[in-house]
């Protein structure tokens, strides 16, 4: 029990971001992200998840790019896109857990409704502007 309590004080943390350091990522490259590392039942609710809820991820995101946050990767080196799985993990679940599999699928087996598909270049500019 406590350390569900630990987990979602932590949760609310990371939400909140990190000052004067944002991440932009879409949907499709969140959902990419969780497919490559076997996380497909995430992966499919991050295509339908909400504007606020990517929000979220993307905060959580800033702070897991930090890297002395000590992340559940062991082995490899730490790119993007396990900080992009590993931060929506988090969200979705509560906690931050490791991922399903270590090493990323091929990219030639994604089903093709996780292509990832980048964000406008302007996209952060936007999104900075209405907060």
């Amino acid at each position: 029990m406590r350390s569900r309590v630990r987990a979602r004080r932590e949760l609310r943390v990371l939400m909140r971001g990190v000052p004067r350091f944002n991440v932009y990522f879409s949907k499709s490259q969140a959902a990419a992200a969780l497919w490559d590392y076997g996380e497909d039942v995430l992966a499919d609710r991050a295509l339908t998840m909400s504007d606020e809820d990517l929000g979220w991820i993307q905060n959580i995101v800033a702070h897991f790019e930090d890297p002395t946050y000590p992340l559940p990767v062991e082995g490899q080196r730490i790119t993007h896109n396990h900080v992009n799985a590993l931060a929506a993990i988090t969200f979705f679940e509560g906690q931050l857990r490791p991922l399903a599999q270590s090493r990323r699928r091929p990219e030639k087996n994604r089903p093709e409704r996780f292509t990832p598909t980048p964000l406008p270049p302007d996209a952060g500019l936007a999104r900075q502007a209405s907060d």
